[in-house]
């Protein structure tokens, strides 16, 4: 019976596969943006080291997973196969593992383990990881060698995902032409945005949209300036004293990583903002780095009591990559 179902599902993606090969129209993904189907018939093994990857919490201020995950066996592969975000993890000897990495199965064997990604294989605006490996002895650490790179791939998709959403009707490109001519940088400025020269004079400019609140701030000195944390998150607090209505992070909701912004070197910093005098508190995510002679402070924050506001930061994480400096 086994034999006769590793069959049937050698045969759905054989076909699967041939459909698409055969023509350029996918049916469009399905499912919550942010939620990951885990395809794997070792969920006590791996669910430890899957949550740690795909759901650290953003506090905004009560916390919020990045990513929400639901785990089903292989053997319900033809059931998720158009779900637009699919880890699918296990043995290589395993459907439809086997089928899908018949190329690689040498390589795998011989490094024990291996993660590949794919793009749009089953249906549009879709990413699917697979990771195999010869033993299940192996799962645990194979998973924390690529950390990095299955949360970055799943991130990278959602910002794209958050970037065409919020630019689907085009974007305030006489704003974004006159940042680039009055300060040498541009962002593409959503139609909801409005942009704030008042604090001009002190290199520091800001975007405003309502509905709920989002703001989003750019702020350059013509000097080098270390990558530092510490420095940084104390950097953020002197600037939305003076210009956020004294504004301060909640260390204690707050981390920072290196990271990679438009090829560049930089330390992202994701937290919880506060202000005490107004009781509001809220999520908020930086980029902070040095370019041509120039320190960059990039920073967008959200103000939705009430509501989940996850989105909403990812939102202003997609608009802060769109940032360019004029060379």
């Amino acid at each position: 019976m086994a034999k006769t179902k590793n069959i049937i599902l050698i045969l759905i993606i054989s076909m699967l596969s041939l459909a698409l090969t055969c023509s350029r129209d996918l049916p469009s993904s399905i499912g919550r943006v942010r939620q990951i189907i885990v395809l794997s018939n070792f969920k006590t093994e791996i669910e430890k080291e899957i949550t740690y990857t795909l759901q650290r919490n953003f506090y905004t201020i009560q916390p919020e997973p990045e990513f929400l995950i639901r785990y089903e066996p292989l053997s319900r592969f033809n059931d998720f196969v158009k779900f637009r975000l699919i880890f699918i993890i296990g043995l290589i000897k395993e459907e439809p593992i086997q089928t899908l990495l018949s190329q690689y199965q040498e390589k795998i064997s011989q490094d024990t383990f291996g993660l590949y990604s794919f793009t749009n294989p089953w249906a549009s605006n879709q990413k699917v990881l697979v990771f195999a490996t010869t033993d299940i002895k192996f799962l645990d650490a194979g998973l924390k060698r690529y950390e990095q790179r299955i949360r970055k791939e799943y991130g990278d998709y959602i910002l794209q995902y958050m970037h065409d959403v919020t630019y689907a009707r085009g974007y305030k490109k006489q704003v974004s032409e006159q940042l680039a001519e009055k300060y040498n940088f541009s962002v593409k400025v959503p139609n909801s945005f409005f942009l704030n020269e008042k604090f001009a004079e002190h290199h520091f400019v800001y975007l405003v949209a309502h509905n709920p609140t989002r703001s989003l701030f750019i702020y350059s000195q013509p000097a080098h300036k270390e990558l530092d944390p510490a420095s940084l998150i104390a950097m953020r607090d002197s600037l939305t004293n003076l210009f956020y209505d004294k504004d301060f992070v909640y260390q204690e909701l707050t981390y920072a990583e290196t990271t990679s912004f438009n090829n560049m070197p930089a330390l992202k910093i994701v937290g919880a903002w506060q202000n005490n005098q107004l009781v509001a508190g809220g999520p908020f995510v930086s980029y902070c780095f040095n370019k041509n002679g120039r320190f960059y402070f990039l920073d967008g924050m959200v103000f939705n009591p009430g509501k989940r506001k996850l989105d909403n930061l990812k939102q202003l994480d997609a608009v802060l990559n769109t940032f360019k400096i004029s060379e």
